[in-house]
């Protein structure tokens, strides 16, 4: 018995080394889920297939469900609730069982999160907001929200990427196209992309403005920090010996590593 248990772990360490998409991890900050605290604006919306075949739309920011205990005012008790529901979108309506949980132009299935509505991103794309957002994002900005949301939580960096690719229409490599206007046969994962990064002798960004960075000595808005140096952690960025000022992290001398998402 001891020598089954012992192969199921060892199978599900080398699955999870690929891809954290399940509740189970030391040292993951999940959100509780009993509010909307902790959770990302918006999320990316992907297609699939439904059990029988048909298109579905899956806004969830991680793979599995999990349930949650979520306190009830009227019953004055914790009510268990699962965190992610499921329903049909039919004639620009999505609905539950008895309940409307947002819009979309297409006849789908749908599994959404809790705490999020399915909408439209401003390049047409479906998006879940968070219930208590009221601003339009595009797909691109909701795939920042999510991998931001990631590095908040303390997904491992050697994971981001695989994490993602299952949330993101295209994966990481069709994200950092579409927010960075680079073609996407041409960015894949931070490491194997790296060569594509210029060559960065000296970054600076001045904490008493919100866009105001340098890149060798040229001015670059913070939005386009992309295109010139990867996005990191500060615990990694830690882990090497560095250390990170303002939105931007060096090595430990000092020369520019990467820069935070914002």
């Amino acid at each position: 018995m001891k020598r089954i248990l012992s192969i199921l772990l060892l199978a599900f360490c080398a699955n999870a080394n690929a891809v954290i998409d399940h509740y189970a991890w030391n040292n993951i900050a999940f959100p509780d889920e009993t509010s909307t605290n902790g959770l990302p604006e918006a999320i990316p919306c992907i297609n699939k297939k439904a059990f029988n075949g048909q298109p579905l739309i899956k806004c969830t920011w991680l793979e599995t469900s999990r349930e949650v205990l979520i306190w009830d005012a009227q019953r004055q008790q914790d009510v268990r609730y699962v965190n992610q529901v499921s329903g049909t979108c039919l004639r620009g309506k999505c609905r539950t069982n008895a309940t409307i949980v947002g819009d979309w132009n297409q006849d789908v299935f749908f599994t959404l999160s809790i705490w999020y509505r399915i909408g439209v991103s401003t390049d047409g794309k479906p998006v879940a907001y968070r219930v208590d957002t009221s601003r339009q994002v595009s797909y691109a900005e909701a795939g920042s929200l999510l991998y931001q949301f990631y590095l908040d939580i303390g997904v491992p960096d050697n994971q981001l990427v695989p994490t993602f690719d299952g949330r993101y229409e295209g994966g990481y490599a069709a994200w950092q196209a579409q927010k960075g206007g680079a073609p996407a046969s041409t960015l894949q994962s931070p490491t194997s992309a790296q060569s594509e990064w210029p060559d960065v002798k000296s970054a600076w960004c001045n904490p008493r403005m919100d866009d105001d960075c340098y890149i060798n000595n040229q001015k670059v808005p913070v939005a386009e920090l992309g295109k010139w140096l990867p996005s990191v952690s500060e615990s990694n960025v830690d882990q090497l010996g560095g250390y990170c000022e303002t939105i931007l992290c060096f090595d430990s001398k000092d020369q520019p590593l990467g820069y935070l998402l914002q």
